[in-house]
């Protein structure tokens, strides 16, 4: 969570720190792209799924014609059988080989008939009738170069066609076979069926009929159009017939995978999209392939087209999202310039743009304004600051001499009590002290005005004794670099020594200079006598106020506290605070806190006068 708003408020920075044409340019840019390329990609996908929905529902009815065509075919071909059970000659032959009886003139007289059959469903390639041994009268039809005599019992034996026939317990067993052993392009499809006695119901024979394959490839290219479609028929893992090119393999995985399905099942891989339809009747399918790419390509001329539409349409509203930008962009900029101008000193107005909407009216107020601060400036603003220098340099001189005065005090009572000795420290110190005090700089860093108050306090320290008078600063390294006014925290030390720790005979001044919340600042705090709520009050009301002290406010707080608080106000203004906080018997602490960007600010504002 703090990584993201982390990066959130990187891109905020970012994202306020570039140009507003940028920002012009990329709003429009995005208005622009997002919704081009969602409605692209949208119709892209929605013609897709239509295309492929399309020919999904296409090739299911074309399936599902054809499994009723082939189903209808079945129930045709199972009903021939059932004409050739009703044949009382068959019974006859069946009787007397079983008795081995000579049977052959009731051959001839059956095969006639079995022949007429034949002849009248060309469907049908060959009829044949079997024991379980062997074969009792075969008749092909003789426009087939094969026949059940070619391939009973060479391909299929005698007990293996009736294994085939008693699966169907007295019902046609349709049954796919290769009769040319490993070639799969020339299948035999049986219909194989028990013959049982129908007086004593035992088993008397077999009743095979070759139909003839090409029943069912006339039904695909009937049903199939499309060159590049494949279809096929299944059974007994044996491609039955197969129109186009497909991959064989995939679809028997295919088949295997789906034996409990009932109706049209997809399935889509890298090569081809197929669909498959079981024949329950039959326990064979029908499979229907195309080529993935075959499909795709209406498709894929679909998506050059919208790309091409798309790239057309980003060029025409870019061009004019361009066009536009510009024209905002220019009376922008000129602000932009005429501002950068005014913050160098250069009052100038913007030319007439000759706009009439809401940017012109900014153009006109923003010259109105620069008239008027050329005005103040030449006659009003130069007489404040003149008045404001002059202040400050009365509120210097009045605070030097009150300085000078607590030196030489100290200097008095070192002679008087140590001797001539000592006396060239004092003087190295005060040399320190004067020379800060002598110069012309009004800014000083707070580095230096830290070690100048170090100098201070060591001569106190001879009038208060080396164990008395104790200081301890602690300050960042990133605020000892600021430029602070010259002796702005001398005053509140001062202050601290004389009003606080001298009546109670010793105590510790503590000088903290921090950096936190984009400001500095300086905490000046004391362990003396302190001051009651009611004499805090007044002096926080005569700060507050900028009033003068009457005599016992003076004689507490000097002149001290009301220097620094009007120096901070002239320089600063709202950007400084003050604040003074006191416990009796426990002392008084003293903040005061700046923002950061104001002390460098003011600083580059004075280097001109410096």
């Amino acid at each position: 969570m703090r990584k993201s708003k982390g990066i959130l408020d990187r891109f905020l920075k970012y994202y306020r720190s570039i140009s507003i044409d940028k920002k012009f340019l990329a709003v429009a840019y995005i208005q622009i792209f997002i919704p081009i390329i969602l409605i692209g990609v949208v119709s892209f996908r929605i013609s897709s799924d239509l295309i492929f929905e399309k020919y999904i529902g296409y090739t299911s009815d074309v399936i599902k014609t054809a499994r009723l065509r082939i189903v209808d075919k079945i129930n045709e071909l199972n009903l021939i059988t059932q004409d050739v059970l009703y044949q009382s000659e068959l019974y006859n032959v069946l009787e007397k080989a079983q008795r081995k009886i000579d049977y052959y003139d009731d051959v001839a007289s059956f095969t006639n008939k079995l022949r007429k059959i034949i002849l009248g469903h060309r469907d049908i390639q060959s009829i044949g009738i079997f024991t379980k041994d062997k074969k009792l009268c075969i008749v092909d039809n003789t426009s087939q170069k094969k026949g059940l005599d070619e391939i009973v019992p060479l391909a299929i034996t005698f007990e293996r066609l009736y294994r085939i026939a008693s699966n169907g317990d007295g019902k046609p067993v349709w049954y796919v076979a290769n009769i040319d052993g490993e070639n799969e392009n020339n299948p035999a499809v049986l219909i194989v069926r028990l013959i049982n006695n129908p007086k004593t119901l035992k088993f008397q024979g077999i009743l095979a009929i070759m139909v003839n394959s090409e029943l069912f490839t006339k039904t695909f290219s009937e049903l199939v159009a499309e060159k590049s479609q494949a279809i096929s028929l299944i059974g007994q893992n044996t491609f039955v017939c197969t129109k186009g090119q497909l991959n064989k393999q995939e679809v028997m995985k295919l088949t295997d995978s789906i034996k409990n399905e009932n109706g049209v099942v997809t399935y889509t891989s890298k090569e081809s999209i197929l669909n498959v339809l079981p024949i329950k009747e039959v326990n064979w399918y029908i499979v229907t392939s195309i080529p993935v790419k075959v499909l795709f390509k209406d498709i894929d001329k679909l998506r050059i087209w919208l790309i091409i539409l798309c790239f057309l349409s980003f060029m025409i509203t870019s061009a004019t999202a361009l066009l536009l930008s510009m024209d905002f962009l220019k009376p922008i900029s000129a602000i932009v310039e005429a501002t950068k101008k005014v913050s160098s000193g250069e009052y100038t107005t913007i030319n007439d743009l000759e706009r009439k909407d809401e940017l012109g009216l900014l153009i006109e107020n923003f010259n109105s304004m620069v008239q008027k601060i050329n005005h103040l400036i030449n006659s009003i603003y130069k007489e404040r600051i003149t008045r404001k220098e002059a202040e400050i340099k009365a509120l210097q001189s009045q605070l030097n001499p009150h300085f000078l005065f607590n030196i030489l005090e100290s200097i008095n009572w070192l002679a008087q009590l140590n001797g001539v000795s000592q006396i060239s420290d004092v003087v190295i110190a005060l040399s320190r002290l004067l020379e800060v005090n002598l110069k012309e700089e009004k800014f000083l860093p707070l580095e230096e005005e830290l070690k100048y108050i170090t100098s201070y306090i060591s001569i106190l320290k001879i009038n208060f004794g080396e164990e008395n008078l104790k200081l301890e600063i602690d300050a960042d390294k990133e605020a000892l670099k600021f430029r602070i006014p010259k002796l702005l925290i001398q005053p509140l030390v001062e202050n601290s020594v004389f009003h606080g720790i001298r009546p109670k005979g010793r105590g510790k001044i503590f000088i903290g200079c921090y950096v936190f919340d984009e400001k500095l600042n300086i905490i000046v705090k004391d362990d003396g006598i302190g001051m009651n709520p009611e004499k805090l009050n007044k002096i926080r009301d005569g700060l507050a106020n900028e009033l003068e002290f009457d005599q016992e406010e003076k004689s507490y707080t000097r002149i001290g506290l009301l220097n620094v608080v009007k120096r901070l106000k002239l320089i600063y203004g709202s950007n400084a605070h003050f604040s003074i906080e006191s416990v009796p018997n426990k002392g008084t602490t003293i903040k005061i806190e700046i923002l950061v960007e104001a002390i460098e600010k003011v600083y580059e504002d004075n280097l001109e006068y410096l």
